[in-house]
């Protein structure tokens, strides 16, 4: 079965493309559990558990905090919430770093950009000359 003539070969490098960012995008822990992050205040009184994309799972009031102001107790929630946040934007920081080295996805997009732009050239190369061969012809 023929098949379709892709001369400047965009089907060959779209794939390639494709290719690259599937094999840092995949992982082998597409599997595992998002990242949580825990954060407290008042010496452990106020706790707090976050996770994607941006909610808060647990929150824990020791009895002793209770009898804090309630100006104060919302203050040291903020301040565990806050907190909770920072860790798991760190986590989920960290985790993409793992799987992802982005320095070798650039370097292969590059190669992959810089074949783009030769097999791009040479593909209008041929075009113009092809159409100089019929300038060409329709002259005679």
């Amino acid at each position: 079965m023929a098949h379709p003539v892709d001369p400047s070969g965009l089907g060959r490098v779209l794939s390639e493309t494709m290719s690259a960012l599937g094999q840092f995008t995949g992982g082998p822990d597409s599997d595992a559990p998002p990242p949580e992050g825990h954060g407290e205040a008042a010496d452990g009184l106020v706790q707090v558990t976050v996770g994607p994309p941006g909610r808060i799972t647990a929150l824990t009031l020791d009895a002793r905090a209770m009898r804090m102001a309630s100006e104060s107790l919302a203050e040291e929630i903020t301040e565990a919430v806050n907190a909770a946040f920072a860790d798991l934007q760190e986590k989920a920081t960290a985790a993409v770093s793992e799987q992802v080295d982005l320095g070798s996805l650039g370097d292969r997009l590059r190669k992959i950009q810089e074949d783009a732009g030769r097999q791009l050239t040479a593909f209008t190369d041929a075009l113009v000359e092809a159409q100089d061969r019929l300038a060409r012809q329709g002259g005679k």
